[in-house]
């Protein structure tokens, strides 16, 4: 029995309409946080309200400046972008040495630098981010708080970028 002709052509279909949907249903962001070598992903939708600024060691805050006294090698803040209102900062990403990190642990104490992350090659990568809301979490602000400060905290959602 042979099959009609029209009937070849639906695997291939199958694969355009399967390879479209893969390019066309992702939804994620790669946000480079350079000089700290690492991407946070985001939700498509957040990281047009990102902004990544290098707080190098000559222009840096005070907080900042103790950070590379404790040995950091660079450190990176992201703001966001409210829907109405001034820029904020969401967090602060830092990458230091192992054992200089771990001089800055005192117990009892809350981090310095935030929570260790990652660790790859004797490097930790820790991140400081909100506590709490900074917007009403009702609003779609606080909904976006809400979802990156869940981002920002899994260690699944950076990639080692070099």
């Amino acid at each position: 029995m042979k099959l009609p002709r029209y009937l070849a052509v639906v695997p291939i279909f199958l694969l355009i309409l399967a390879a479209a949907w893969h390019f066309l249903g992702n939804t994620q962001n790669s946000i480079k946080l350079a000089p700290v070598p690492f991407e946070m992903k985001v939700p498509t939708d957040l990281a047009k309200r990102i902004t990544v600024i290098d707080q190098a060691s000559e222009k840096k805050s005070d907080p900042q400046k103790q950070a590379y006294l404790d040995g950091a090698i660079s450190v990176v803040q992201l703001s966001y972008q409210p829907i109405d209102g001034a820029k904020t900062i969401l967090m602060s990403a830092y990458y230091f040495s192992e054992s200089n990190f771990a001089k800055t642990i005192v117990p009892d104490e809350v981090p310095r630098y935030g929570t260790k992350l990652i660790t790859r090659d004797g490097m930790v990568l820790s991140v400081s981010g909100p506590q709490d809301s900074i917007f009403d979490p009702a609003s779609q602000d606080g909904k976006n708080i809400t979802k990156l400060y869940g981002i920002l905290n899994d260690p699944n959602s950076y990639t080692f970028h070099k």
